[in-house]
């Protein structure tokens, strides 16, 4: 099968972080950046967000490299969207410091004809409405997956919940389920979101890897590659969801087995995206090193 093409839409930002490993200021951040970076490995890549015009474009020519497409990138007057968090010891735990979202306050998506052609839509997490517009500007996606937040579970859930009706792949966090659910168990909660509308959940656990449950199949449990290493948390979610997505978009293959295997390249590209901060591991990130802990991934879990 030919390799198809991803559409993100979703934030562009500078970040400001903190954790037990160091710091970085006004670093590469934004959900668009790491879908781009981690699903550019796989396959062409269309980014659709937006920067001020402070932001610094020579810090994502890397990206242009790695089959990324920034004709949806709009550069606006003003400042770019900007986040800064602090870590603790236990880097599952985060304190947002402060967020100027800039020019991405009044952002409206407009997609590229190409953007619009691909047969992969990645919507990650900005306000449902605009989800949805995006989707309405797409010609015919063959899959689309979608992420959110607690925020807009409960500030806009009757469009959470428009949106999770018309995609085929819902990623949420624990925390997450449990709120759009009430169920505690992530594999209920899970087959509720199901009866929704889509046809796979992805439950994103962290450190201990993600849960991918459909309507006709056992749930698949991916446990997450053990580092010793790890220094920058942000921005993995996006990392596994750019890689899984992208996986999907060069085999074009979206049948339960495949899909699995997807979750698995997700979560070995994101194990590399935490051992530095912002983007600075994934700049150089090759696929023979990602193949390279892939096979050590399948050593560690055959029985």
């Amino acid at each position: 099968m030919p390799t198809q093409q991803l559409t993100t839409v979703g934030s562009a930002a500078l970040d400001t972080v903190e954790t037990p490993f160091g710091s970085v200021k006004d670093a590469l951040g934004g959900s668009v950046f790491f879908i781009g970076a981690a699903g550019g490995l796989f396959a062409p890549v269309n980014i659709v967000a937006v920067v001020g015009d402070d932001f610094p474009m020579e810090e994502i020519d890397f990206l242009k490299k790695r089959n990324v497409n920034l004709d949806g990138l709009e550069i606006a007057s003003g400042s770019t969207f900007r986040w800064e968090g602090r870590y603790h010891e236990n880097m599952n735990i985060r304190d947002t410091i402060s967020t100027e979202l800039g020019v991405f306050e009044g952002f409206q998506p407009k997609l590229p004809q190409t953007a619009k052609d691909s047969e992969y839509l990645l919507l990650a997490n900005i306000h449902p409405s605009l989800q949805i517009d995006v989707l309405g500007q797409m010609t015919s996606p063959r899959l689309v997956a979608f992420d959110t937040m607690n925020l807009w579970i409960n500030t806009a859930r009757d469009q959470v919940e428009e949106i999770i009706s018309l995609v085929d792949m819902v990623i949420v966090n624990d925390e997450e389920i449990t709120l759009l659910t009430g169920e505690a168990s992530p594999v209920i909660g899970a087959h509720k979101i199901i009866e929704m509308g889509p046809r796979y959940v992805v439950v994103k656990k962290g450190e201990h890897g993600a849960v991918l449950i459909n309507k006709d199949d056992s749930p698949f449990l991916c446990p997450a590659f053990p580092l010793v290493n790890a220094k920058d948390p942000t921005g993995a979610g996006d990392t596994f969801a750019g890689a899984m997505i992208g996986y999907l978009a060069a085999t074009d293959d979206i049948g339960a087995f495949n899909i699995r295997r997807a979750l698995v390249y997700g979560t070995i590209v994101a194990s590399f995206a935490v051992e530095d901060f912002s983007l600075n591991r994934l700049k150089d990130l090759t696929m023979n090193e990602v193949e390279e802990r892939f096979r050590q991934f399948r050593t560690m879990v055959e029985f």
